[in-house]
């Protein structure tokens, strides 16, 4: 029989994705689930994304010490490092909520083109915890397997995609695909919400500095700057720009990656 860990990453590399069954029990995955309900209830938004709406729950860690056991969990970590190597952030640990009617959403990658490669191992990864099981009805997440080395972070227009397949697993079950593969939340056509934890891990030096531009930056200097070197050094909103991550809702510029 293959270890686990090196099956898991024989299918991302050729796959692009691996489905981890049953990684917690069925209560855990309930009780995480019923904390992700009130969590939304209190601080979730709706969400749109290519057409599609659902709900959102940012930043999970932040939430609940229940969500911080999955950061780190030995068994999804241990795949994740296969393929990433040991020096990796986790980007962001967010919430999707597929409710009863919501529509299917459109297939994207979660690195922009101008990112992307198509050789080498990946540079970012999705472990997607299933906190209701996953089926054809409930909203699964959608994949094109081999998409994750496509030139393109998204289907060509005018194209169809004819070869989606959308992995199922009971709750407590984990989706890891590689950031590249195309992908998209599916329809819920049931009676109950889907609900999912997205943990993006990400490789360290793809989004990080060697030297931080803000350390004794003059203020003055910052109106003195073309808009592109101020894109490039990420002082589009001052020289105190915020970049321990990609988004902030007071610094949102229309541009978001997930």
């Amino acid at each position: 029989m293959p270890d686990a860990v090196d099956q898991a990453r024989f299918e991302l590399e050729v796959f692009g994705f691996t489905v981890l069954e049953s990684v917690l029990p069925v209560d855990e995955a309930a009780r995480l689930g019923t904390l992700l309900d009130a969590v939304d209830a209190a601080v979730g938004t709706d969400y749109t994304y290519d057409g599609a709406l659902a709900r959102h729950v940012a930043n999970l860690p932040a939430r609940d010490d229940a969500f911080l056991g999955l950061v780190d969990h030995p068994m999804v970590l241990a795949v994740v490092e296969a393929v990433l190597g040991h020096d990796i952030v986790l980007g962001s640990m967010n919430a999707r909520i597929v409710r009863p009617g919501d529509p299917e959403q459109g297939f994207h990658a979660d690195i922009p083109t101008v990112h992307r490669r198509l050789v080498g191992p990946p540079i970012m990864v999705q472990a997607v915890w299933m906190l209701d099981g996953f089926t054809p009805d409930n909203g699964a997440t959608r994949l094109v397997p081999g998409s994750h080395r496509a030139p393109t972070s998204a289907p060509p227009p005018g194209l169809t995609v004819p070869h989606a397949v959308a992995p199922t697993g009971p709750a407590g079950s984990v989706l890891v695909f590689d950031g590249q593969c195309w992908h998209g939340g599916g329809a819920n056509r049931g009676t109950a919400r889907r609900r999912a934890a997205f943990a993006h891990y990400r490789v360290g030096p793809w989004m990080r500095f060697q030297t931080d531009p803000t350390v004794d930056f003059p203020a003055d200097r910052w109106a003195r700057m073309t808009p592109r070197q101020r894109e490039l050094l990420r002082m589009v909103h001052g020289v105190d720009q915020r970049n321990a991550a990609d988004y902030y809702p007071e610094q949102f510029t229309g541009t978001r990656y997930d």
